[in-house]
């Protein structure tokens, strides 16, 4: 039997939409449940997450049409929140502070809202990671790595965040 194609899926082919806000944050994964540093680019189509800010190709993406994201006081980490799409999956992300938190709060809230206002087949224009070929760059605030270390996932083989 065919697999059933999701909205994640079909965003997952390429990056889609115009980029609103990027940067470094720990995400909690679906099979290890260990968090990983993932860098994310928010735009207005979807959350897309990369191993690091110079792959150009998406490990996952969160997408925006008929998600929420709010504070998520139930984990034991601090500074995170989790998104929840319409298809029923959850994704914690953790910011290094609680101000950084809130701009991403924000700016999801704001890509959602612009979202909704378009019907749910229609796409932004193709878009690249923006850092994979010298575009925006944003620094990790946490342990004075700078945005050009590579983050090494060794612990995770699976694209399967």
């Amino acid at each position: 039997m065919p697999r059933k194609r999701t909205m994640t899926s079909d965003l997952l082919t390429k990056q889609q939409g115009e980029v609103i806000k990027v940067g470094f944050l720990k995400k909690k994964g679906h099979v290890r449940r260990n968090w990983l540093d993932r860098w994310f680019v928010l735009t207005t189509e979807g959350m897309y997450y990369y191993k690091n800010r110079l792959d150009e190709k998406p490990v996952g993406v969160v997408p925006l049409f008929g998600s929420t994201a709010k504070e998520d006081t139930l984990q034991k980490h601090q500074h995170v929140f989790t998104c929840w799409t319409a298809e029923g999956k959850d994704y914690p992300v953790q910011a290094s502070t609680r101000d950084e938190m809130m701009v991403w709060l924000k700016a999801i809230s704001d890509a959602v809202t612009e979202r909704e206002k378009r019907p749910s087949d229609a796409t932004g224009e193709a878009s690249k990671n923006p850092a994979a070929k010298g575009g925006a760059q944003d620094t990790p605030k946490k342990n004075g790595a700078s945005a050009g270390a590579a983050k090494p996932d060794s612990d995770e083989s699976s694209d399967e965040d």
